[in-house]
């Protein structure tokens, strides 16, 4: 390596002196890898080339301890004036393992690869009196640039383009990419690493302080190396077909990677995190991804990847958080709908959905857009669903207005709309304007099909003196009086084992409030109401909380014996209750197991475990009275 390559962190001319601390970067530390594959992928969709072939991602690991080449012997010296200045722990940590590393003698290199893209196109080099723009500069050589190929694109290499920085723990990247350039092929190769400012005195004699990012590759300028000038290394490590030919595409190599101890379980965590956020891109073709040398993630298995990773032990082992948990409800919505299809909408385009109800304990409503990178599950005004039984519905904006209007809204991680985010008032009420119209649709499709369907209607006057209010007479003339109508419906609900619909009436004795002048007890046909005074309940009072996803499902049809399989809420409630549900009553079930039934033990209303875990659904086979499974269950956890 000449001298005019290596690194080069510009001197600061008398600006302002960088710290350790980059907003950009920690604001992806809580979830390094997770947001590692989002962003990376995301960038990958939209800059797809061939549109009847998806874009496929490699990830793959490799060592090398060719220090020269890389450079890293040479940033060990910033490493080190770093360490020397810095004086929070945090930082002095940081800079500490780095030096370790690199002092070890072999670098650890995560790659990401992509095909059927465009590259890293555009200028590499932005010239004061001219300015350029283009995916190199916004990348490589941008912070918070805004560029995209399309109004559908996910990303635009703004802040999203931190992400792979926290994910090493050099906090360096380097970047390999092949365009097609003007007829010819252009090879183009740099590294990037954002430390912090240190006097140069420390490490290249001169008297200034530096930038907190520096550049390898050519010193003048801070230009990239091409062609014949790209280390060996970076052209053995992105993997190709053609042994002798280097395909259009990128390849980010990550030094260092953070958590990577053994590699299978680092595949299986990318695996995870593919599942959680891109099942519909892969689903529908858009996306195929490889991990290390032997396994391909595509339309034809990510079902099973899916199984392989949510419904195994593996999932504990991987111990996602919360967001991944959640995130994973969509992909699950996908992999097991009940109800499928797709709708227009006036200036928004087409909207892809999915609908399950079955074995759906909440209401939510995941939202992706463009090539179906899942953004939301908690989507602004489709968060309430007063009226509609349980649901779990994934929607992705796949029309090039609606995707353009909900990017506006994204945050940086692409994690949640806000209007807020458009600064200018009246394209702000142009957007909700349009929002207003997409959760309305949205609204309309639960509506169709997860209203709580009313099978009867009777007007009764019997309860009149006790929930009457001043609604008026119920007459075309509304004198004030309360109004005497009543109107009890009777509702039929699918239950979430077998979707099959259930009556549900009941009988109930509950305490109440009379009128004044009497006892306050009035008859219907479930019981009493009592005035003042206790009642009593015929079901059980709902304790503890809901299990997710509950299932219930016979061994054959008739039989009392039903295999039980739900998701528990946390590890701190381990006591199981099933109930007869239903909007009148609930009643704790009486059921045994296997070996309890046949040694004729008594019944009992509860199952203690000794261990349950949130992230892992925990399976049982369970012996029931047979009428009490044709009704709809209800599974809740109690400490």
């Amino acid at each position: 390596m000449t001298n005019e390559v290596g690194w080069k962190f510009p001197s600061l001319n008398d600006g302002t002196r960088e710290g350790f601390n980059v907003s950009a970067i920690d604001m992806f530390k809580s979830e390094r890898l997770q947001a590692l594959v989002r962003e990376m992928i995301q960038n990958s969709l939209d800059a797809r080339s061939s549109a009847s072939e998806p874009v496929v991602v490699r990830f793959t690991l490799d060592t090398t301890a060719d220090l020269e080449e890389t450079g890293f012997s040479e940033l060990a010296l910033y490493f080190s004036a770093a360490h020397k200045l810095e004086r929070t722990a945090a930082g002095k940590s940081f800079y500490r393992r780095a030096i370790d590393q690199v002092a070890d003698g072999n670098i650890t290199l995560l790659g990401v690869h992509d095909y059927n893209t465009m590259g890293l196109t555009g200028p590499t080099y932005d010239p004061p009196e001219d300015p350029q723009s283009g995916p190199w500069l916004a990348l490589v050589k941008g912070a918070g640039m805004t560029y995209k190929e399309s109004n559908s694109a996910l990303g635009s290499f703004g802040h999203g383009s931190r992400a792979p920085f926290a994910m090493s723990e050099l906090r360096t990247l380097f970047y390999l990419t092949r365009i097609d350039n003007d007829g010819s092929r252009e090879t183009r190769f740099q590294g990037k690493s954002i430390l912090q400012s240190v006097p140069l005195t420390e490490v290249t004699g001169e008297q200034q302080w530096c930038v907190a990012t520096g550049y390898f590759g050519l010193r003048e300028k801070c230009l990239p190396l091409v062609d014949s000038q790209i280390p060996s290394w970076a052209i053995d490590g992105r993997p190709e077909n053609d042994a002798n030919a280097l395909s259009v595409g990128t390849s980010i190599y990550i030094p260092e990677p953070y958590g990577v101890e053994e590699e299978e379980l680092l595949w299986a965590e990318v695996k995870l995190a593919v599942i959680a956020n891109f099942y519909y891109a892969v689903l529908t073709n858009k996306l195929v991804v490889h991990l290390g040398q032997h396994e391909q993630i595509d339309a034809d298995s990510i079902a099973q990847a899916f199984d392989d990773v949510v419904d195994t032990d593996l999932i504990n082992t991987l111990r996602p958080t919360d967001k991944v948990v959640e995130r994973l409800e969509s992909a699950r919505t996908v992999r097991h709908h009940d109800l499928a299809g797709a709708l227009e909408l006036d200036d928004f385009g087409t909207i892809s959905w999915y609908l399950r109800l079955d074995g759906v304990v909440g209401r939510r409503v995941g939202v992706a857009r463009g090539n179906g990178m899942l953004i939301t599950r908690a989507a602004e005004k489709l968060q309430r669903f007063p009226g509609l039984k349980p649901f779990d519905l994934f929607v992705c904006v796949a029309g090039d207005q609606g995707s353009e209007l909900l990017r506006k809204l994204e945050n940086p991680e692409h994690t949640e709309f806000a209007f807020d985010r458009i600064s200018d008032m009246s394209e702000r009420k142009s957007a909700e304007t349009a929002y207003y119209k997409f959760q309305s649709r949205v609204r309309d499709l639960l509506r169709e099909y997860a209203s709580v369907e009313i099978d009867e209607e009777v007007s009764v006057d019997d309860l009149d003196d006790w929930f009457r209010a001043d609604f008026g007479a119920g007459t075309d003339s509304d004198s004030g009086e309360p109004n005497r109508a009543l109107r009890i419906a009777f509702k039929k609900t699918r239950s979430h084992r077998e979707n099959k619909q259930t009556e549900r009436t009941g009988e109930t004795t509950t305490s109440g409030r009379g009128s004044s002048g009497g006892d306050g007890k009035h008859k219907t046909k479930g019981g009493q109401i009592p005035g003042e005074g206790s009642g009593s309940a015929k079901g059980a009072l709902r304790t503890g909380l809901p299990v997710r996803n509950l299932r219930v499902v016979r061994t054959e049809p008739g039989s009392g014996v039903a295999d039980v399989s739900f998701t528990p809420v946390d590890g701190s409630r381990r006591t199981l209750v099933l109930l007869r549900s239903g909007d009148s009553e609930t009643e704790r079930l009486e059921f045994r197991t296997e070996a309890e039934a046949a040694s004729e033990a008594p019944w009992r209303t509860s199952l203690e475990f000794a261990e349950l875990s949130a992230t892992a659904r925990k399976r049982l086979r369970l012996v029931f009275h047979s009428d009490d499974l044709d009704y709809a269950i209800e599974g809740r956890l109690e400490p």
